[in-house]
């Protein structure tokens, strides 16, 4: 009996034998563990995975920023895609970009890059009028005052810079070494994302897969991990510990804050708009092509996107697109996820024409929207 419960074990990978046999009627022994190879592995693992949150951590700081409550508002925004009652509240944490604190990496000897997301509307001098201090936590507990020298928000980036060498006067952190070349990522791989998270003197990892390689023109990829402001502007490296993006670009009036929908602006993109900032430049976020619809997969063995809300004032009510439609094509390309239509929309800009096909019941129709601004 103890030999079949271990081949269990080790068939499931749970390093577990429960003890079956019975000392008395009704009366079972205790469960011990056996060193099997799943058990050890796993350690492995876990080993694996502390290591590289910690030479990680030695890139990363905690970034506070404080903001004039009420100059801050945060503006109301359509409702999120898909997702008919759960709007962008104001007054929700998790809507909102001026709670922190986030994370920080430091990319020069005084320098640190951000999420420009947590700065306020855009200046071309510095973060909004709404902000009033900036502070970076040290891991050995120093805090240093900061202020901007550049943004860039087609890459959701911004440049803080700090009266000290900070290696030099926190010996743990180090810049990090930008890579050659991009990195090669797969769909499906692991990530790790490490930031500082509520405690500026220990760090805060979650991990996740890459879900999808291609965002924002290609300068980003997506993946499910769970981020919040803390984890904004976090490193993500791959299952070798090579760095490979930063926390970038997430989209809380869309997605809220920890809904595993989230992206990373690949490394090479984030050096080059970090080369950029460090001469000064503020460049502000290029208008961003928005259909206006939220939709889900509709049938699994075919093409189908059905629609769950419709923006109010955006280019697909225009075109007469209802909620319960399904879209089959949008400019001939099957709609088989919803990632297929966040692709052929990321591909156009505002102004440009989409051709929709869509099932409204039993009928067949072909709809022109014109694509309009992201609010």
């Amino acid at each position: 009996m103890k030999k079949t419960a271990l081949a269990l074990a080790l068939l499931l990978g749970l390093g577990l034998v429960a003890g079956l046999a019975q000392d008395s009627p009704g009366k079972t022994a205790a469960v011990r563990y056996a060193n099997v190879p799943a058990m050890t592995l796993h350690k492995e693992l876990q080993n694996h995975r502390t290591k590289v949150a910690a030479e990680v951590a030695s890139h990363t700081v905690s970034v506070e920023i404080d903001y004039d409550r009420d100059a801050a508002a945060q503006p109301s925004g359509p409702r999120i895609p898909g997702l008919p009652g759960m709007g962008a509240d104001p007054n929700d944490p998790f809507q909102r970009y001026d709670l922190g604190p986030f994370s920080g990496l430091v990319v020069g000897p005084n320098h640190i890059l951000i999420s420009d997301r947590c700065l306020g509307a855009f200046s071309e001098t510095g973060s909004s009028d709404a902000v009033e201090a900036i502070t970076v936590t040290l891991p050995n507990g120093e805090r240093w005052p900061a202020r901007v020298v550049g943004r860039h928000q087609q890459i959701d980036l911004a440049l803080l810079e700090l009266d000290c060498i900070i290696d030099k006067t926190c010996p743990t952190l180090s810049v990090i070494k930008f890579p050659e070349k991009r990195r090669a990522l797969e769909r499906g791989e692991m990530v790790i994302v490490v930031g500082r998270g509520q405690n500026p003197l220990g760090t805060l990892v979650n991990d996740g897969i890459v879900s999808a390689l291609e965002r924002e023109d290609g300068r980003a990829f997506q993946l499910d991990a769970r981020i919040g402001n803390s984890t904004l502007g976090a490193p993500v490296v791959n299952r070798k510990g090579e760095l490979v993006g930063m926390v970038t670009l997430h989209n809380h009036q869309t997605f809220g804050q920890a809904s595993g929908v989230s992206y990373a602006a690949y490394l090479d993109e984030v050096q080059a708009a970090y080369t950029l900032m460090k001469e000064g430049k503020f460049i502000k976020r290029p208008p961003a092509p928005f259909m206006g619809v939220g939709a889900e997969k509709m049938w699994p063995d075919k093409p189908g996107l059905k629609i769950g809300n419709v923006v109010d004032g955006s280019g697909a009510q225009r075109a007469g697109i209802r909620v319960n439609d399904v879209i089959t094509q949008v400019n001939d390309k099957d709609m088989n996820e919803l990632e297929d239509l966040l692709a052929v929309i990321a591909k156009q800009k505002v102004g440009d024409k989409l051709k929709v096909k869509i099932l409204r019941g039993e009928e067949e129709l072909t709809l022109e929207v014109v694509l309009g601004p992201r609010p």
